[in-house]
């Protein structure tokens, strides 16, 4: 939503193929494609989790790509799409993940992000060399669904 491009080939959508865990691997391809841009990914925690094994190339690759993951614990379409009918959620839901210890255990940069005031390291890599990648962990609440997911949903 607060994201913007800077022309159509600056945007890749994979939820278009209605399957997740695909993010990291386009956002690498992009990279590959434009190296003279900064690569932004833009992943749910459990898409990220599905596709992390990503993080070995980019970083491997030395890309200095920005990660943002939405971190809701858990595959939050499912939550939206299923909870409200009363389905069972066990198995969409997962517990806390620190996804930026995970990160650096792949050699990137990692933040947790609860707030504004923990973008700081962020702030810091985007002014550097950017020599490897950044991973926010964007702890986020799952009580309401994102705009395009909300309006995806309606009529089901």
């Amino acid at each position: 939503m607060f994201l913007s491009v800077p022309d159509h080939r600056g945007f890749c959508f994979t939820q278009a193929f209605q399957s997740i865990g695909l993010g990291l691997a386009t956002a690498l391809g992009a990279a590959l494609a434009h190296p003279g841009r900064t690569p932004v990914a833009a992943c749910g925690d459990g898409g990220f989790l599905m596709g992390m094994a990503e993080l070995d190339t980019i970083r491997r690759l030395g890309l200095g790509m920005l990660i943002v993951i939405y971190n809701d614990e858990a595959y939050g379409a499912e939550v939206h799409h299923f909870g409200p009918g009363g389905d069972p959620l066990d198995t969409v839901v997962f517990p806390e993940t620190d996804l930026a210890a995970i990160a650096r255990g792949h050699g990137c940069e990692a933040v947790t992000v609860r707030s504004v005031d923990d973008l700081g390291p962020v702030r810091g890599w985007l002014a550097g060399p950017r020599e490897v990648p950044m991973v926010i962990d964007a702890k986020v609440t799952r009580d309401r669904p994102s705009w395009w997911l909300e309006e995806a949903f309606q009529g089901h």
